[in-house]
């Protein structure tokens, strides 16, 4: 029994060491191909990042030549549209993104740009001493009254002469301007102005006005400002750009101002394109 007993045990022993060779064997195996893989996975993500790296590269390289490509095809494009053209600028006081870059727009264009800035959010028609400054009767309806001045304003802003609406409302440290003298005949009118990121509607709805006179008004925003100027113009009949600082809003602001597109132009879900596609007419 003794020796039957030991030779169990010994039997055991051997095949318990066989087991735990050929678990150790399978454990060293199995590491020498993770890393083997690991080592593989490596140099392709190496490869991939090179070849990333390359690509990139050469889009960038790209991406400056067409910079350079627009940047001295843009002129060409844009020069002269605007010539003799006074353009009428609309901003609030404390909110001019976008006035800088439509400016030099206009300038690089061969127009005027004048900058008439709103200082009360509504024109401050809603108060009371506003009514009375302006000779509101008060008998007279407060609507109708308020479209009233928004006409006689349309009228003012569209023509060179005397403005006397203009002039009181200056008075009352409402408006602001610069460059917008009584000799000075507008020949388009684009809208920046809003009030806490929402659009400046009065402004628009005079904006509106003009353009049924004959005078072209736009909506203007600044590439990322999401004002809402833009939709809100398309909503009153007129034409928008809202990617103002691109070389696409440069010319698509010059070619609405210029009467030459209509339409709404820009990155906005509603925009019919990024740019108008046809050229004018030599």
């Amino acid at each position: 029994m003794y020796n039957l007993r030991y030779h169990i045990v010994s039997l055991v022993a051997v095949f318990l060491s066989l087991t735990i060779g050929l678990l150790l064997g399978t454990i060293v195996a199995e590491r020498g191909t993770l890393d083997a893989q690991r080592s593989a996975l490596v140099s392709s993500l190496e490869r991939d990042f090179a070849e990333l790296s390359e690509r990139n590269a050469t889009l960038q390289a790209e991406n400056e030549t067409r910079a350079d490509f627009v940047g001295a095809i843009l002129p060409e494009l844009i020069g002269g549209r605007l010539a003799d053209k006074t353009i009428l600028l609309i901003v609030n006081s404390g909110r001019t993104d976008g006035l800088g870059s439509t400016q030099e727009a206009i300038v690089s264009a061969g127009g005027v740009p004048v900058t008439l800035t709103i200082e009360r959010q509504g024109l401050g028609l809603d108060d009371p001493e506003v009514q009375s400054a302006l000779g509101r009767e008060s008998d007279t309806d407060e609507e109708t009254w308020q479209r009233s001045i928004e006409t006689s304003l349309a009228l003012e802003w569209s023509s060179a002469g005397e403005r006397p609406l203009t002039e009181a409302l200056m008075e009352l440290g409402i408006l602001g301007y610069d460059g917008f003298d009584p000799e000075t005949a507008v020949d388009a009118v684009g809208v920046l102005a809003s009030w806490d990121m929402e659009p400046a509607e009065r402004i628009l709805d005079i904006a509106e006005r003009m353009d049924e006179a004959g005078t072209i008004a736009i909506g203007i925003e600044a590439l990322g400002r999401n004002t809402g100027v833009a939709v809100a113009a398309v909503d009153h009949g007129l034409s928008a750009v809202d990617h103002m600082r691109l070389p696409e809003g440069t010319y698509s602001l010059v070619m609405l101002l210029a009467g030459e597109a209509e339409g709404y132009f820009g990155s906005g879900d509603t925009a019919i394109a990024r740019y108008p596609r046809t050229l004018r007419e030599e």
